[in-house]
Formats: structure tokens, sequence, C-alpha cells
């Protein structure tokens, strides 16, 4: 199919628009054939004789010459009926015009047919080109003689193939550098268009990449500040519920600076490693995990929190990402059972269980009501620290990992429970800890 239409592409090169350079062609040869006649220049047969015989040349030329017309359309037509005309020609001592005529309608239909008729015709000029030589051989001329009818089929046979497969070897080279050029900038094309998809694709990567930074900045600031406000703000209410008790207050207060220090501690960690200062490196850049609950336990016990843990995991350590997302996750909990619960006992309970990782915090409901629509937060919390952006953060640690969480009411008690896998793809960036490198994308936006 590719040779069809590289031969297609080569003979609409090779045909004219028109008639017209035909036309000429024809005239130019019956100009210069009738000078011919008109000179007394003859053919090869010998003298063209007396009058009769010049007309029958005449005749015989223009024939020719009209035949030549169509050579582009019909050559192998044009061809034949000039083959004949020249012999008819040759029986009367034969015309150099109608030589020439020849010549150009058998140097037309090598460049113009296909490859089988190039064949037969190849096979027909080499089958009249060893016959020539052998008859006059035969009929016992000279070896001049032969010699000089061998140089008259080389120069009336021959050369018309040789050059029409020149031409067409030629036209057929400059076809094909025309389309691998054409190719070349087809592909120079999709190049550029590849290359443009590349920096779309790039900058979207970097737009989404940017808001998944954020989104684990949001958690980590939620995580750092709600738990910590949310105790000094349980202290601050249990110090002003009561009459004035000196030792009381005092012991509040106490416990209130050390949640304010341990904030403040922690947020400038982060605010270290979001701006890239050298004391961003150091022991306060540690993302914290499952190893530090027992602290994350005393801290909420201090509060006055009733937390009754049970901790059965057996694989140590655990991928840093799901150690970090199990801390934040029993943090948020405890914070949220520490300021909407009833003040009753809290259950935290995590264990392994089939390279999953499972966290269940249980804490009873204030009142019946809150079943339907959630623990409402406890009077004296500022209300910001009411609001579901705790479970929020959660869900979203949870499923960054593939993980579930599912919060809600559980008869009396409010349920949260999240599972995490153990095992995470090689490839998983997961939830970026406080103390891991921001994107450089982040700060350039």
């Amino acid at each position: 199919m590719g040779a069809v239409t590289a031969s297609t592409a080569v003979l609409r090169r090779l045909r004219p628009s028109g008639g017209l350079g035909d036309r000429g062609t024809a005239a130019l040869y019956l100009v210069v054939g009738l000078v011919l006649v008109g000179t007394g220049v003859h053919g090869p047969g010998g003298p063209v004789g007396g009058p009769a015989r010049t007309w029958v040349h005449i005749g015989l030329l223009v024939l020719a010459c009209t035949a030549l017309v169509l050579k582009r359309r019909a050559p192998m037509v044009v061809l034949g009926v000039v083959t004949a005309l020249a012999l008819a020609s040759g029986t009367v001592g034969g015309s150099l015009g109608l030589l020439l005529v020849f010549f150009d309608a058998l140097y037309t239909a090598a460049l113009l047919v296909g490859r089988r008729a190039r064949a037969v015709l190849t096979s027909l000029v080499v089958a009249v080109g060893v016959a020539a030589p052998t008859a006059t051989l035969v009929a016992g001329q000279s070896a001049s003689q032969v010699v000089g009818a061998t140089l008259q089929v080389v120069a009336l046979l021959v050369t018309p193939l040789w050059w029409a497969s020149d031409v067409r070897t030629r036209t057929e080279l400059a076809d094909v550098e025309s389309r691998r050029a054409d190719l070349e900038r087809e592909q120079a094309a999709l190049a550029r268009v590849h290359a443009a998809d590349a920096v779309r694709i790039a900058e979207l990567d970097r737009a989404a990449a940017v808001r998944e930074e954020r989104a684990a900045m949001a958690r980590d600031l939620h995580d750092v500040v709600a738990g910590r406000l949310s105790a000094i703000a349980i202290h601050a209410e249990a110090a002003l519920a009561g009459t004035p008790d000196a030792t009381r207050d005092r012991t509040a207060l106490a416990a209130v600076r050390e949640q304010a220090v341990a904030s403040l501690d922690e947020m400038r960690s982060m605010i270290l490693v979001l701006r890239g200062a050298p004391g961003a490196t150091g022991p306060t850049t540690a993302p914290a995990g499952l190893d530090r609950l027992d602290e994350l336990l005393a801290a909420a016990r201090a509060a006055g929190t009733d937390v009754r843990a049970r901790v059965d995991v057996d694989r140590r350590p655990l991928p840093a990402a799901v150690d970090h997302a199990a801390y934040r996750i029993v943090q948020e909990a405890l914070a949220n059972a520490a300021s909407h619960g009833a003040g009753g006992p809290v259950a935290l309970e995590v264990a392994e269980r089939d390279a999953r990782l499972e966290i269940v915090v249980t804490s009873a409901l204030a009142r019946a009501d809150e079943a339907a629509t959630g623990p409402a937060p406890r009077p004296g919390l500022a209300p910001s620290l009411g609001t579901a952006t705790g479970l929020v953060t959660m869900t979203e640690r949870a499923r960054s990992l593939g993980g579930t969480l599912d919060a809600g009411a559980d008869g009396p008690t409010w349920r949260v429970r999240a599972v995490l896998p153990v095992a995470l793809p090689a490839d998983h960036v997961g939830d970026r800890a406080p103390g891991a490198a921001p994107l450089d994308t982040l700060e350039a936006s």
C-alpha cells in the first residue's frame, strides 16, 4: 500500500497539469522534421527519394506528432502508434524527425508507466538490441556494420530507457526527501505539543502538591493548637467553676502554663521547619509517634480526663506516616472527649490486627439527644473548639494512608474508630509530619 502511494505521488509530480507543453513539444518536432525532410537529411535507410516518398514521410511525421500530444495520458498506446509509424517510415528510407518522435515516446513511456509495463518494455528493448546486431552478423555484414547497428540500437532504445530511469529515480528520491521533511516537521510539532502538555501537567502536579501540603499544614496546626488549647480551657473552666481556692487555682494555672508552653514549643518547631531556619534540625522537629503515647495520656489525665488505655501493637517500629497519623488521631480523639464528653472515663484501645492498626476511643455522651447530633461543646469552651474540624482532620489523615475513620454514637457513648494500614506502598508519601520538610512549591506560592 505504501509503495502504491509513493508511485502515485511520483507520477503526479511527473505529469503536467495541462497539455500545452506536450503540444509545444509535438509542434517543435514537426518543424524540425519538416526542415530535415526539406533539406534532404535522411534516416538510416538512405535517401528519401522522390516527391511521393517525401509526402509519405511528411504524412507519417504529422501523424506521429499528433499522437505525441497524448503521450502523458496514454504513453503505451502512443508508443505503439509511433513505433508503427516509424517502421512504416523505415520501409521508404526512414526519417530522422520520426526517430526523434519515437525517442520521446519511448522515454515518456519508460518514465510514466508502472513497474510491470516497464519490465515488459525493457524486455522488448533487450530483445531488439540483441536481435538487430545478430541479424546483421548473420546477413554477412562487416564488423563495422555490426557495430554501427549496435550503436543505433543503443542510441534509439537504450538511451531513452536509461534517461527515463535516471529521471524517475531522482524524482522518487526528491519525493522521499520531501515526505521525510514533512514527517520531521510533524514530529517537531508533535514534540512541541508534548512539551507544552508536560509543562501543563507539571503545573497541575505542582498546584495539587501545594494544595495537599496546605491541607497537611492545616491538620498539623489544628492538632497542635486545638488539643493544647482545649486542655487550657478545661483547666481554666475548672478553676472558675468553684469557690476561690489558692492551692487549686495555682495548680490549674500551672497546668495552663504547662500546656501553653508545650503548645508554643510545638508551634515554634513547626514554624522553624516551614521557614527553613537553621534551628529547625533538632529534637523538636521529630514527628510524634506512638512511642510518645504515655506523654499524651499523662497530659490528658493531668487535664482531668480519666483515660483507660490498652495498647497491643506488636510491630515495631511502625511506618513513620502511620505512627504519626495514629498519634495525631489519638490526640484529637482524646481532646474531643475532654471537650465534649460527659466527664466520665474515656476508653482508648490501640491494637494491630491483620496488618492493620485499629484505634478506638469511646467516651460517654452528656445527653441522650447527642446520639443523633453528636457531642456538643462543654459549656464555657470557645466556639472554635466546638466545631467539626477535628473529625475532618482525623478523617483526612486516615484516608491519606488508605485507611478509614468512623465517628458516631454507640448507645450512650460516642465512639471514634480509625483503621490504618500498617504496610504502605513503596512510593507512598503520606501525611507530612510537623518535623518533615515542606514542599519548595509551598514557599514559592
